[in-house]
């Protein structure tokens, strides 16, 4: 009876559906002892790519083509256990299944969403600032492509989830600019590092700074997402100022009368219209000559024009002062005045200025023009000259030298402390009256006396003695040569000598004359 019920039972068909089940079976219980029990986040579903974490992309494929795999026999599962032709535990491991594949893909989704999110820059505009800083108006892009891919995870997620995550958004945004990329790049903007909160998707932030150091190109770094990402970028000029801007680090100089002051000055071009540019200094009196001049030809210039494609040009102010100061030139008081950098609207307006009534350092405000203000400091200059009518002189042993030279204040500065001093030959004595002077106004004059003193066993001979002077204007020592007086040093002469050979010298005289008397007689 059992034979004849096992011989309805095992059909061809039924045969075949149990061997299927029974091999699903075994492999299913394969794969779970084989299964690892720490899956990696790229591990997707029943399929693993070590190479998934370099490439997301790849990895999101796979991902996604085992989510719809899984999805398909979820559904079918669902169909099959509606008309009870399979177990609920099989449709439970179906739904298992599809979660773990709804997991996965989501992860790399996210992975893929997050991992590649991009700022990009949309313009860094220079311009001046109200004391004549450099700003710079830097504009940023949150350019993030999510794409079809974050529409997937928002059909994934529900919207309070999706909310939490923000996938367009970019958090703790720091921006800063550097002369120099890398770690030893020096930060060379104000404030040193800007924080931005948020950057959604698509919408600008304006960035400004104050550059602590001018430039033309900087360094752009921007640090998000666990990353840095820095480029050199070209600033651009804000035309809108229409002008030549100036500026001099050295603002402020010491000359000396009858020397000359330098200034370098840097022209920044903030202006599309293609002008010739007059150049012109406000301010100076009239004794101080001033020209511009080009550093590295030295040619003295009137007007400029920018080549195309340069915005900054270098030039020199040179200003020459006179010998002696003159009215309006006050000595070390600061005088400041102006170097101006004119298109021709501005040069017809100073015109109208300097024509008008008042002074016009006053209206120069009012000029829209490149300036750059500036200031003289002139001083004046110590000269001291060491005159005398004889630098040679001859004397015989056991007498003295006694010269006197006179002192002149040449320059165009009171001279002080001023003292004279003798470098004498070995054993010699020298006196100097007076030895200091408290005081040489200029054009003043001192006369001093000097006595040079032999030992009393001199040697004949040549000597030499040295007058130097030391003193000193406005706390500058005052370089004066030295005077160099030559010495000769003759022997005593005895009288009983001298008696004697005159007495020869009139003999010999008379008696020529006796011998030439007789010869005339004969």
């Amino acid at each position: 009876m059992l034979r004849a019920a096992l011989r309805r039972t095992c059909t061809p068909r039924a045969v075949a559906l149990m061997t299927r089940l029974l091999v699903m079976t075994i492999l299913a219980v394969a794969a779970l002892a084989l299964a690892p029990q720490h899956v990696d986040a790229q591990v997707i579903q029943g399929m693993y790519n070590p190479r998934d974490d370099q490439y997301r992309i790849l990895g999101l494929v796979r991902a996604q083509a085992e989510y719809e795999r899984a999805e398909a026999q979820y559904n079918r599962a669902r169909e099959l256990a509606a008309k009870n032709l399979i177990p609920v535990q099989e449709l439970e491991n179906a739904r298992a299944a599809f979660e773990r594949a709804r997991v996965d893909y989501l992860q790399q989704s996210l992975t893929v969403v997050f991992a590649s999110p991009h700022i990009t820059i949309d313009r860094a505009v220079k311009s001046r600032g109200d004391r004549g800083r450099s700003v710079v108006r830097l504009t940023l892009r949150n350019t993030t492509a999510g794409g079809v891919e974050t529409g997937r995870v928002g059909d994934l997620l529900d919207d309070e989830l999706l909310g939490r995550l923000r996938p367009d958004e970019i958090s703790d945004v720091y921006v800063s600019l550097k002369a120099e990329p890398g770690l030893g790049g020096a930060i060379i903007s104000s404030p040193y590092e800007h924080r931005i909160p948020v950057m959604r998707a698509g919408e600008p932030v304006t960035i400004i700074f104050g550059l602590l150091r001018d430039a033309d190109d900087v360094v752009v770094s921007v640090h998000y997402a666990g990353k840095v990402d820095e480029k050199t970028i070209y600033l651009e000029k804000d035309a809108s100022a229409n002008m030549v801007m100036a500026q001099s680090v050295q603002f402020s100089q010491e000359a000396d009368l009858g020397g000359q002051a330098i200034y370098d000055l840097q022209l920044e071009r903030f202006t599309d219209e293609e002008h010739v540019f007059r150049l012109a200094a406000l301010g100076l009196p009239r004794d101080v000559r001033y020209e511009f001049r080009d550093p590295e030809t030295g040619a003295r210039l009137s007007q400029i024009r920018f080549p195309e494609g340069q915005s900054q040009r270098s030039l020199q102010l040179v200003l020459s002062l006179p010998q002696r100061s003159a009215a309006g030139l006050a000595m070390d008081q600061p005088l400041p005045f102006h170097a101006l950098v004119l298109d021709p609207a501005a040069d017809a307006e100073l015109a109208t200025i300097l024509t008008g009534d008042g002074d016009p350092a006053l209206r120069l405000d009012e000029l829209r023009a490149g300036r750059a203000t500036m200031e003289l400091v002139p001083r004046g200059v110590g000269r001291l000259q060491v005159r005398t009518a004889n630098l040679f002189h001859e004397v015989q042993r056991g007498n003295v030298v006694d010269m006197e030279v006179d002192l002149r204040n040449s320059g165009s500065r009171r001279l002080d402390n001023v003292r004279v001093q003798v470098e004498t030959p070995l054993h010699w004595t020298a006196r100097v009256d007076p030895e200091f002077i408290a005081e040489l106004p200029v054009d003043g004059e001192q006369r001093v006396a000097i006595t040079l003193e032999p030992p009393m066993d001199v040697a004949v001979g040549d000597y030499e003695a040295r007058i130097t002077t030391s003193s000193a204007a406005a706390d500058r020592r005052v370089e004066t040569e030295d005077t160099r007086v030559r010495i000769h040093v003759a022997s005593t002469t005895s009288w009983f000598v001298t008696g004697l050979l005159l007495m020869l010298l009139v003999g010999l005289i008379a008696g020529v004359a006796v011998f030439g008397a007789r010869l005339a007689r004969r």
